[in-house]
């Protein structure tokens, strides 16, 4: 086992540790805060198991992230964001069609870190749906405990989900 594969998996793991607290923050803002802290792990880890259209993905997340995060974000950066990503995507894929799949999930992921701002849930089930993609794209790049952490990111968000709509149901009953 090279030094390369242990070190993108250990970038991994603190990735998945920052993605796994991220399913459990309650408000927007957090949750696109801690994500910002897991994407620079992921770009790092992505980088050294030479994944680019990733890593690219990975690196303009950080900055969308943080544009999302400001009281007033700029609306002509989002599509900034957006453009860049695809680009960047386009420009640095080596690995054919299993490279376009953290481009899309990244072009969803953006649209709806924008689109639905304040509504954590539906950013909650944009990101499970995301983290598939992302799970295939590390497979391929043997980021084992990045898929692991695909695996555990998409469990838990679930659950988050499903926890959280029982407490709505249960809140709107008790109204």
């Amino acid at each position: 086992m090279g030094i390369d594969l242990i070190l993108g998996n250990l970038f991994s793991i603190l990735a998945m540790i920052s993605d796994s607290i991220s399913s459990s923050r309650k408000t927007t803002k957090g949750v696109l805060l801690v994500q910002t802290v897991s994407q620079v792990f992921y770009t790092v880890s992505t980088i050294i198991l030479k994944g680019y259209s990733g890593a690219v993905q990975n690196a303009v997340s950080i900055f969308r992230n943080l544009e999302a995060i400001r009281e007033k974000p700029n609306k002509y950066m989002k599509w900034v964001w957006v453009a860049l990503g695809v680009i960047l995507g386009i420009c640095f894929n080596n690995l054919g069609a299993i490279g376009w799949l953290p481009v899309i999930g990244n072009l969803i992921y953006s649209l709806a870190v924008f689109h639905f701002k304040n509504n954590e849930r539906a950013l909650k089930t944009v990101f499970a749906c995301i983290v598939v993609m992302f799970g295939i794209f590390n497979f391929v790049i043997r980021n084992y405990v990045g898929v692991g952490a695909n695996i555990f990111i998409f469990v838990s968000t679930i659950i988050f989900l499903i926890r959280d709509k029982k407490s709505d149901n249960k809140n709107k009953k008790n109204t």
